[in-house]
């Protein structure tokens, strides 16, 4: 069966990762219009793409495909979960993807126009590798939010705790996992 670029066959509820890949890569033209960077992250268990600024490349979204409630419609879904638009809208999900982004971007980008950082000559620069092992964290730790730290150089984590949340650093992504292991541990 030959099926148009939007459509995804319905069924078993699994789609030809060919047509995640379609879609996730539609909404990367639609991110890269509007001045956004998106790498796409198609190995491993679920196709992702890691949206983010240029300029804060250490804060972003990681996009994947999802089923939805009716047969051979796929949403596109953020990192914490929430339903940004059918896969035959990639511009609306787009925009609800800079509606997530930009308030956080914006504050990041005027608080180091208030305050330079002392290690700020010194900070690594954020690799493409980085997308990938964020992608990989989030994949295996859904409700916690993950995060490489330009300015400090190290890999951080947002973990929920009921009503407060925990903030936890590491040196390397190994590290990180097992402070997020130990602290699910614990609860």
């Amino acid at each position: 069966m030959v099926m148009a670029s939007d459509e995804i066959e319905p069924g078993n509820g699994a789609a030809p990762d060919s047509h995640i890949t379609d879609a996730l890569d539609r909404l990367a033209r639609e991110l890269v219009l509007e001045g956004w960077t998106a790498i796409p992250t198609y190995k491993g268990a679920q196709p992702t793409l890691h949206v983010f600024d240029r300029d804060v490349p250490h804060l972003g979204e990681s996009i994947a495909l999802a089923p939805g409630a009716e047969a051979g419609t796929w949403w596109y879904r953020s990192s914490m979960g929430e339903d940004l638009a059918p896969h035959t809208k990639p511009s609306q999900a787009a925009e609800k993807i800079a509606r997530i982004l930009v308030p956080y971007v914006t504050a990041i980008q005027a608080a180091r126009t208030h305050h330079q950082h002392p290690r700020s000559g010194l900070r690594p620069p954020m690799r493409l590798d980085h997308a990938a092992i964020i992608t990989e964290l989030q994949q295996r730790f859904p409700d916690v939010v993950c995060w490489w730290g330009a300015y400090t150089g190290e890999w951080w984590a947002l973990l929920p705790g009921g009503t407060r949340w925990r903030l936890v650093s590491a040196s390397d992504p190994g590290d990180l996992v097992q402070i997020i292991a130990e602290a699910r541990s614990r609860r």
